[in-house]
């Protein structure tokens, strides 16, 4: 009998779907994502691996994947969370959806994360631009300074469903999968709810 439930044991581990969130985000998205990571349930039968590629650029992580070491081939799903950043990345997730080899999904959010951010404290509004977004959020959470690009000590994460419904405008839609939204928007909640973390 011993033997039996070690060997499901083994079976359920080979059994689980291995993930890959990379992000591009120097700091604040991976702060976020190695919280969100600890968070998933055990049972959700994920294998996830968070790998922080900062400053680059979402074609050029798509670029690293896609060569020869890039990995992609080692894991079913990858998940790649960038910024709109002013640039339209309706391109960039083309080729994401392109892909084959694995899925791969592309999150993107704009103007920035901090969309996302915000919405686990209120429902968003309409930005100017990034800057205006990134005000927004350290009104909401108190930070200046040196630590405005970080995650306060008692940031809400357990208000997950309640920003989902608020990560977009009152009289528009959130985005679907491997899109991207108007601003301000995020597909952060697709990959939340991949991860078990969302129950909406």
């Amino acid at each position: 009998m011993g033997r039996t439930i070690q060997r499901n044991r083994r079976n359920a581990r080979r059994t689980r779907t291995t993930v890959l969130i990379i992000t591009n985000g120097a700091r604040t998205e991976k702060e976020y994502l190695e919280v969100i990571k600890k968070k998933v349930p055990r049972d959700a039968g994920l294998a996830i691996t968070l790998r922080p590629e900062d400053g680059k650029e979402p074609e050029t992580i798509l670029k690293d994947l896609t060569g020869g070491r890039g990995g992609l081939t080692d894991f079913d799903e990858v998940w790649i969370v960038v910024d709109h950043d002013g640039t339209d990345r309706k391109r960039f997730l083309q080729d994401c959806a392109s892909l084959k080899s694995s899925r791969v999904i592309g999150v993107v959010s704009v103007p920035c994360f901090e969309v996302w951010l915000i919405a686990h404290y209120e429902r968003v509004r309409r930005y100017q631009d990034q800057t205006d977004a990134q005000r927004h959020y350290r009104q909401l959470t108190g930070q200046d300074g040196r630590d405005a690009k970080g995650l306060p000590k008692d940031f809400p994460f357990d208000r997950v469903d309640e920003a989902a419904q608020r990560c977009f405008v009152v009289g528009d839609s959130a985005p679907q999968i491997n899109a991207q939204g108007s601003s301000p928007s995020t597909t952060m909640p697709h990959l939340l709810r991949r991860l078990g973390l969302l129950n909406r």
